[in-house]
C-alpha cells in the first residue's frame, strides 16, 4: 500500500493536536509496512523523521527540481515561509502580512481547480485584507500559503507512486485535489477540526467553503469521533455513510511523580490548549475564581499560548486572583511532562472539541480529568468527571470534590487509566488501513 500524504504540523513545529497526530498516524502506517510519503510545507528535523517514510518538503526549490518535466506543469515557485499556523495573535500580524503577496496569490488560486464561487469568496478576501480589518485568527499570509501550498504540494502526484491519497484537515484539501485531479486516486480526508469547533458561531466562510467543497469530494471521510461526525453531518450535509470515526490514540512513557508526592508543595488544576475561544479559556478561569472563594490554597496554571492570551491575562487581573493564577506560554514536550508531574486535576472546558488529545495525555500521567460533555474524548473515557462547559459552578465543584475527596480521587483517575490503556495509536492506524483498503477494493 503506497500512500501519498499532505501534512501541515509535524514535530517539534506544532501548535495543537493536528502535528502530534500525524505524526504518530505516519509512525504506526509505517510500522505496518504501508509506504508512506508525506509532503510537508517546510523541513523536518533528522530526529523527527521516521524509518521507511519519504519526506517530501516545499519549502525549497531544489524539491522541485522535475516540476517542469511533462510539459503542462506551469509552477512558479514562490516557497513557503513554513512559519505559519492556524491561529495567531493581532500582534503577529505585521509578521504574517510581508508574507502576502497579492498578485502570487491571485496567479496561484486561477491555476487551482475550485468552483467559481469559492475562488470569488477566496478572492475578495485577498483582495480587502489589509491591516486595519484583519482581527486576527486567519489572514491572508495563511491563506496565500495554503494556495501556493496546493499548487506545488498536488503536483508531486505526478513523480511520487500512490495508491491512496490522504490529507489533514482543511489547510491540506486544496493540495491533495490537484493530486487526485492528477492521480486519479481516492482522497481520504482526514478532519481533526472543523471550522465550526474553530470560531463557533463566527465562522470564516473562506474556510468553511474549502472545507465543505473537499468533504463533498473526497472519496471518504475519517473524523476523529462521532462528535465530529455529528457536525460534519449537521453543518455541512455531508452523508452519514460518507464518514468513518476513528479515535485518536495515545502513547505511554515512564513519568517521574516525585514531586507530586511532596505534601509541602501547593495543589495544581492545570489547562493546556490553545488559548482560544474554542478551548474554554475564560470558564477555566471562571472556574479558579469559584473555587478560590472556598480554597486559597490552590494554585490554576494556563499552559498554551493564542490570540486570547492578552484577554485572559486581563480577566484574571480584573478578578484580582493574579497570585493564584499563571500563564506559562507554549511548552514543549519535556516541558509539558514536567508540569503534568505537579498538576493534581486537568480541566477541558472545550466549547468544541473534536476529539481531545490533551485530555489522555493527562490520564497517561497519571492526572485525573475534568472535561466537558462537548467533547470526542468523552465517547471513549466513560468513567471520568463531565460538565457542560458553560456550566462553571458543576464543573468547580467537580474539580474541588476530587481536590477534597481521595476515594474519588483515585477511583476515577483508576478506571479512567485502565479505558486509556486500549487508545493506542497502532489501533488507529489499523482503523485507517482498513478504510484504505476498502477504496481499494471497489
Amino acid at each position: 500500500m503506497r500512500v501519498l500524504m499532505y501534512g501541515w504540523e509535524f514535530p517539534p513545529r506544532i501548535s495543537g493536536g493536528l502535528g502530534v497526530a500525524c505524526y504518530a498516524i505516519v509512525k504506526e502506517l509505517a510500522r505496518q509496512n504501508v509506504d508512506v510519503t508525506l509532503v510537508l510545507p517546510f523541513a523536518v528535523q533528522a530526529e523527527s523523521q521516521i524509518n521507511g517514510t519519504k519526506f517530501i518538503t516545499c519549502d525549497s526549490p531544489a524539491n522541485f527540481n522535475s516540476r517542469n518535466t511533462h510539459g503542462t506543469v506551469d509552477i512558479k515557485y514562490t516557497g513557503l515561509t513554513s512559519a505559519l499556523t492556524p491561529y495567531f495573535s493581532s500582534m503577529d500580524l505585521q509578521q504574517v502580512m510581508k508574507h502576502a503577496n497579492l498578485e502570487d496569490s491571485l496567479q496561484i488560486l486561477e491555476k487551482i481547480s475550485l468552483p467559481a464561487e469559492i475562488k470569488h469568496i477566496i478572492e475578495a478576501s485577498l483582495r480587502s485584507a489589509d491591516l486595519s480589518t484583519i482581527s486576527g485568527k486567519y489572514g491572508v499570509g495563511l491563506l496565500t500559503e495554503v494556495l501556493n501550498y496546493a499548487l506545488l504540494a498536488g503536483n508531486l502526484a505526478r513523480n511520487n507512486p500512490h495508491d491512496v491519497i490522504h490529507a489533514h484537515d482543511w489547510l491540506t484539501i486544496l493540495a491533495a485535489l490537484e493530486a487526485k485531479k492528477i492521480s486519479h486516486k481516492p482522497l481520504v480526508l482526514h478532519i481533526h477540526a472543523l471550522e465550526t469547533d474553530r470560531s463557533g458561531e463566527w465562522v470564516d466562510q473562506r474556510i468553511f467553503a474549502i472545507e465543505k467543497y473537499g468533504m463533498e469530494h473526497a472519496d471518504r471521510i475519517i473524523t476523529v469521533s462521532q462528535y465530529t461526525k455529528n457536525m460534519a453531518i449537521k453543518h455541512y450535509g455531508i452523508p452519514a455513510n460518507k464518514i468513518s470515526v476513528v479515535h485518536n490514540g495515545t502513547y505511554f512513557s515512564t513519568t517521574n511523580f516525585a514531586a507530586r508526592a511532596n505534601p509541602e508543595r501547593p495543589r495544581m488544576v492545570l489547562f493546556l490548549g490553545r488559548i482560544t475561544q474554542q478551548k474554554g479559556p475564560y470558564f477555566f478561569v471562571k472556574i479558579a475564581e469559584k473555587i478560590l472563594k472556598k480554597r486559597k490554597d490552590i494554585q490554576f496554571v494556563l499552559v498554551g499560548t493564542g490570540d486570547l492570551f492578552r484577554d485572559m491575562i486581563e480577566k484574571v487581573a480584573e478578578l484580582r486572583i493574579g497570585t493564584n493564577v499563571h500563564f506559562t506560554g507554549f511548552l514543549a514536550n519535556e516541558q509539558v511532562k514536567r508540569i503534568f508531574a505537579l498538576a493534581d486535576v486537568y480541566v477541558m472546558p472545550s466549547v468544541s472539541e473534536p476529539f481531545g488529545l490533551s485530555c489522555l495525555e493527562a490520564l497517561v500521567h497519571k492526572v485525573p480529568v475534568v472535561i466537558s460533555k462537548q467533547s470526542g474524548v468523552a465517547e471513549v473515557l466513560k468513567n471520568v468527571l463531565v460538565a457542560d462547559f458553560w456550566d462553571v459552578d458543576d464543573m468547580a465543584a467537580k474539580v474541588l470534590a476530587m481536590l477534597e475527596y481521595k476515594a474519588l480521587y483515585e477511583t476515577s483517575l483508576n478506571q479512567s487509566y485502565a479505558e486509556v490503556t486500549h487508545l493506542t495509536w497502532s489501533k488507529t492506524a489499523e482503523a485507517i488501513l482498513r478504510v484504505y483498503t476498502q477504496l481499494q477494493g471497489k
